[in-house]
């Protein structure tokens, strides 16, 4: 009992460590763009919906030069949010770039904690980061300013996003237009069935502990 427990625990924490550990390309497609638009009434600036090898997310570009439209469907390299991943990824080659990332991955969580009328901001701060275009925009107001500040002004580390990934896009692949955007999105949930062997495992060490303890005199 104890060895298959053992057993079990050890796959489940395989196919868990495999499934953060590997950077492979996705297929990713746009399903709808969030439906809230910028100040000035051109952009949509999300959270945008995506789905990501049939998965679904709701995650924020960071991508201002590029666009992509609703229907799209592209492939992009899935890559951690880890100091190497920040090598591989579209704006890996700017300065202070590993800041940069960890500066967006914390604007993504405020779409969670902010009301919807304070969405232009955050997307044109997370954009402001990577192209000095957004920051130049009409929609770049002092709201914007003031989340871009609350992010430089964070204290991050690439433990505090764990498990997060890049969709580093591959242009060429894309079924429309011109190249895709970059996007964040949060680590996934386990499968259901790697938490059940998960479980499986850890009470069966449970029982074998047990057993063993109440075999002493």
């Amino acid at each position: 009992m104890r060895r298959i427990a053992f057993g079990l625990l050890s796959l489940a924490l395989l196919l868990m460590v495999r499934s953060v550990a590997l950077a492979s390309s996705v297929n990713v497609s746009l399903t709808n763009a969030g439906g809230v638009i910028s100040h000035d009434g051109t952009v949509f600036v999300g959270p945008y919906q995506i789905q990501v090898g049939g998965r679904t997310f709701n995650a924020p570009c960071d991508d201002y030069f590029d666009d992509i439209g609703v229907g799209e469907h592209w492939q992009a390299n899935e890559v951690p949010l880890t100091a190497a991943g920040v090598v591989s990824a579209l704006f890996g080659s700017n300065p202070n770039a590993d800041h940069l990332y960890l500066e967006a991955a914390f604007l993504t969580t405020l779409f969670d904690q902010e009301p919807t009328s304070d969405y232009s901001d955050i997307s044109y701060a997370i954009w402001g980061l990577f192209d000095s275009a957004a920051l130049s925009s009409s929609n770049y107001d002092a709201g914007a300013a003031a989340f871009l500040l609350r992010a430089e002004s964070a204290k991050l580390s690439f433990n505090e996003f764990a498990g997060w990934k890049i969709l580093v896009p591959i242009d060429g692949s894309q079924s429309q237009g011109g190249r895709p955007q970059e996007f964040l999105i949060p680590a996934a949930t386990p499968e259901p069935a790697t938490l059940a062997l998960l479980g499986l495992g850890l009470v069966g060490i449970g029982l074998a502990q047990r057993r063993k303890h109440g075999s002493r005199p």
